[in-house]
Order: structure tokens, then C-alpha cells, then sequence
């Protein structure tokens, strides 16, 4: 679990999930969990919030956001992910780890 409110919820402190692949990204938010379970839907919305990256070409990586959702959830809460570095990756707040 981060103890970073921000990790994940921000494109300033995105979700690093490395191997330069969309599907990588997919595969985290997968495999996370509503705060009590809860199935997520997600949709990839866009990129934001610009970088520096040795690993992106010519030196700025993007940030994609995804808007997730599960039942029961008011509003979509958006996860910003980047796939050009790596990080250990931790859970944001108000998720749990899906269980297999």
C-alpha cells in the first residue's frame, strides 16, 4: 500500500509500470481491487503531464490516464500510469489487491 496519498492519483507522482507497454499498464490496474473487493472498469482517457525519461524518446515520457471505476463508486477516479520507467510498484490509496 503507498503511504503517498498522491501515488497513482497524480501525473505528478504516476504509477511506473516499465516495459514500454500499454498492455503492462492494463495488467496493474487488473490487477487491483475496489477498497472492498469490487470488480474495476477502467477506460484509458488520455496523456498528460509531461517528463523527463532516459527511457522515452528524445528524452519526455507522457503520462496516460486511465478512469476507473467500480460499483458503488460516485464519482471515476482517475489512475495516471507511465510505462517508460519502472518503480516497485504499491497499491493507491482507496484500492486493494485483487484476489486471484
Amino acid at each position: 500500500m503507498a503511504e503517498d496519498d498522491t501515488y497513482g492519483l497524480t501525473g505528478e507522482n504516476p504509477i511506473k509500470v516499465g516495459e514500454n507497454s500499454a498492455s503492462n499498464q492494463r495488467r496493474y490496474i487488473a490487477s487491483l481491487a475496489g477498497p472492498n473487493g469490487e470488480v474495476l472498469s477502467f477506460n484509458r482517457t488520455g496523456s498528460c503531464c509531461a517528463y523527463e525519461s532516459e527511457n522515452a524518446i528524445f528524452g519526455s515520457a507522457l503520462v496516460d490516464v486511465y478512469e476507473v471505476t467500480y460499483e458503488g463508486l460516485k464519482e471515476p477516479i482517475l489512475l495516471h500510469i507511465s510505462f517508460y520507467d519502472y518503480e516497485t510498484l504499491l497499491i493507491p490509496k482507496g484500492f486493494t489487491k485483487r484476489n486471484p
